[in-house]
């Protein structure tokens, strides 16, 4: 396969220039023939097939955190196509093989209650964004961002909600005064 380097020119600390060889990748553009193609997938799925349970687990388990935080990053995402905590929740304990009364329990809460939390007839907190951390191997914070940009969207669902916000605005403060 062809290799494409370069050569990079850095100036060190001494002041020295320093050259290194990076390679950079297959130059072929991703214009594989489709047995070439065939054959790279085939690799991939062997490669696949002698990972262990727990590590297939645990991939599983990232490509739900991905998509959690491309959730959180795509403007994209409007109210009509909102994914809540439940649903990822949801596609974690899939992944598990647990159902949310198990989970509910080992976190110390009522399926009930929590369920509570699910429906938005209480606030999703930092504490139960901690537990689920803790639990799903995954950073606090992102849970709470998932909660965050589902109230914006539900806010700018609002159309009231445009009008009762516009009065709080910098440049109305400054023609007053």
């Amino acid at each position: 396969m062809d290799k494409l380097k370069k050569i990079v020119k850095r100036v060190g600390n001494t002041g020295k220039i320093k050259a290194v060889d990076l390679t950079i990748g297959p130059n072929d553009g991703h214009n594989r023939s489709e047995e070439k193609a065939t054959e790279i997938a085939a690799l991939a799925k062997l490669h696949n097939s002698k990972r262990s349970p727990e590590r297939l687990r645990r991939n599983a388990m990232l490509a739900v955190q991905y998509r959690m935080e491309h959730y959180v990053n795509d403007d994209q995402v409007t109210y009509e196509n909102i994914y809540a905590i439940e649903d990822f929740v949801k596609d974690f304990l899939k992944v598990l093989g647990i159902n949310k009364g198990k989970f509910a329990g080992y976190i110390e809460m009522d399926g009930s209650n929590l369920n509570k939390y699910y429906r938005s007839d209480r606030r999703f907190n930092t504490e139960l964004a901690l537990k689920f951390a803790y639990f799903f191997h995954t950073p606090a914070d992102l849970w709470l961002k998932v909660q965050i940009k589902n109230e914006l969207l539900q806010l700018q669902k609002e159309k009231e909600a445009e009008e009762k916000y516009r009065k709080y605005d910098y440049e109305k403060l400054l023609q007053i005064a």
